[in-house]
């Protein structure tokens, strides 16, 4: 290991002085604050006492690489995490298209694709109506948040409202 200081550690894997195959890389190890903390924010407020191991764990992240750094450590540090938290987003993104679409049994691409639509759309309004009663809500700080159930079935009643209009059965 290489250096116990600042926010990249250098260690070296190896294989065992005697093996058959020699072979050895380097790899760095990136230590990073989450959003809103800086590791020495979370420094001094573990060593002052203000926070836990536990807490202080939480509120920094690791990524191992063996990309050698470039330019000046911190900025390459910074540019890596934010260039593995975009790949991570983007391998998410898929794992979670691929968990949805076990979710249908048609082989139709068209009921698939109604189904999809239908579920960004209940998303959707969950998330505008959402802002909309916030705002009024906010006065009255005793209310619960509005929920996705709650939207659902504000959307039905107001579906078969229209229905019913449509009908000529209300007025």
């Amino acid at each position: 290991m290489e250096g116990t200081k600042g926010r990249v550690r250098k260690y070296t894997f190896s294989s065992a002085p005697g093996a058959r195959y020699q072979f050895f890389t380097n790899i760095y190890l990136i230590i990073k604050a989450k959003r809103g903390f800086s590791l020495q924010g979370v420094k001094s407020d573990y060593k002052s006492g203000r926070v836990s191991l536990k807490e202080a764990h939480h509120r920094i992240f690791t990524i191992m690489t063996t990309e050698k750094p470039k330019g000046v450590t911190s900025s390459w540090a910074s540019r890596t995490s934010l260039f593995y938290r975009k790949r991570w987003l983007i391998e998410t993104g898929f794992s979670d298209l691929n968990r949805i679409n076990r979710r249908w049994k048609s082989n139709h691409d068209n009921v698939r694709y109604l189904d999809m639509m239908v579920r960004m759309l209940l998303y959707n309004s969950w998330k505008m109506n959402k802002k909309l009663i916030q705002k009024p809500r906010e006065k009255n700080q005793n209310t619960k948040p509005w929920t996705l159930f709650q939207n659902q079935d504000n959307l039905k009643e107001a579906f078969f409202t229209l229905e019913k209009k449509s009908r000529g059965v209300i007025g």
